[in-house]
């Protein structure tokens, strides 16, 4: 089967999506099948991989100058000579239309998966998100020939709205936009029980399948923690926080945190790098616990691994964004404890594993580090139940199902 892969983000760009699109395609390829990748060219990056298909781009003007595919008469025909047998959308922006035009001009499946909780990025990224919903909202008629879908009844209701109610109505708008996308495929697919309810009750009216998202497990059991380019100093515990350094993840909170941790020899690390790289150092030094956090910066696949197993507790501080976060199952893979606190992220976390903060603020989070990081009986007792739970979201078993969805989809008409 040839199987194609629609993002708008990939390499070199590395994020859980990314990881997702990739730990997929290996998987399918031991099942024997072809899998592309065809994504938005970025200038100055070659891949050396005859089976991703760059598509002509443009740096987008509202998101730190990503690259977006731009889409003229005839793109999708472009694509016909690589014959696909389904086509499976990991975007419903810009690629995700051509994805739809693609399966529709060659009467094949198209399948999507939305991953984000995109709209609740509002409060950060008001002018990117605002953008993104007015584009999407002229987009989908255009690309599906159906009446635009509105938020409002009439132009006199605008007139009414508080800035409040803006902000709210903006958020339903989104998630009536992605049902309404989903609603024009073959198959929704979402990687939790919560986002399917929520696109569910904002519209999805495609049939829903609820397919977490895959770990490659054999590269977390095979790492060591002697690979790590982090020194562990004798006696030290680490905590460790792998994401994007931006607002919506949510790690000024546990840098505050630090501060407030009474457990001696404790060192947060975190791994990744974001817009807010800069403000985190600094706001580090205003609290006087520079010593007590490792930037490590963006790291690679196998360091990330290394450092998972060197690591005595894993934290994700995000709120009301994640769906089901890559890292998360990447640490229980590696056998470690969870702190969080979102109640709503159920995939992989369990009280057996996991510690849900008592709240969203930084003693919270000290408090629940101080819970575990002194307690080395409940540690070893977590990081087993990680180890277990993680054998749910293999990703060599995943994909199999994801084949049966591939073969037992209808096509685009």
């Amino acid at each position: 089967m040839k199987i194609a892969y629609f993002t708008d983000d990939y390499l070199p760009y590395v994020h859980g999506v990314t990881t997702s699109i990739q730990n997929y395609r290996q998987a399918l390829e031991a099942l024997g099948h072809e899998v592309f990748i065809v994504a938005p060219k970025k200038s100055g990056y070659e891949d050396n991989d005859d089976h991703v298909i760059r598509m002509p781009s443009i740096n987008s003007v509202i998101f730190e100058k990503r690259p977006v595919s731009v889409h003229y008469p005839g793109m999708a025909r472009k694509l016909d000579k690589y014959d696909f047998d389904v086509i499976h959308s990991q975007t419903q922006f810009y690629m995700g239309g051509l994805a739809y035009m693609v399966a529709k001009r060659k009467k094949i499946p198209h399948l999507t998966t939305i991953h984000t909780l995109f709209t609740e990025l509002i409060d950060d990224y008001p002018l990117a998100i605002s953008a993104g919903l007015v584009f999407v909202s002229i987009g989908i008629p255009f690309v599906f020939k159906t009446k635009p879908v509105l938020p409002f009844g009439s132009a006199k209701e605008i007139m009414d709205w508080s800035r409040s109610d803006l902000k709210l109505i903006m958020k339903k708008q989104g998630w009536r936009l992605m049902a309404e996308f989903a609603n024009h495929t073959s198959g929704l697919i979402a990687p939790s029980q919560h986002l399917a309810k929520t696109l569910i009750d904002h519209g999805a009216k495609t049939e829903c399948h609820v397919l977490p998202n895959g770990v490659m497990l054999d590269r977390y059991r095979i790492s060591k923690a002697s690979d790590s380019p982090i020194v562990k100093r004798k006696g030290e515990k680490l905590i460790i926080c792998v994401a994007r350094l931006s607002a919506e993840k949510r790690q000024a909170t546990i840098v505050e945190a630090m501060k407030h941790v009474k457990t001696d020899n404790v060192r947060l690390v975190l791994v990744g790098d974001g817009p807010l790289d800069k403000d985190l150092q600094e706001l580090a030094e205003t609290h006087g616990v520079s010593d007590k956090i490792v930037f490590a910066g963006p790291q690679s696949s196998a360091n990330v691994a290394a450092m998972m197993k060197q690591a005595d507790v894993f934290t994700l501080p995000s709120y009301r964004f994640d769906n089901q976060p890559m890292v998360i199952l990447e640490a229980i893979a590696s056998g470690l404890p969870i702190i969080y606190c979102d109640n709503k992220l159920k995939e992989g976390l369990t009280p057996a594993n996991a510690l849900l903060a008592s709240g969203r603020s930084p003693k919270a989070f000290a408090k629940a580090f101080d819970t575990l990081i002194g307690d080395d009986a409940r540690r070893a007792d977590m990081s087993k139940a990680s180890k277990k739970l993680a054998r749910d979201f293999d990703v060599n078993n995943l994909a199999k199902k994801m084949v049966e969805l591939y073969r037992n989809a209808p096509v685009i008409k």
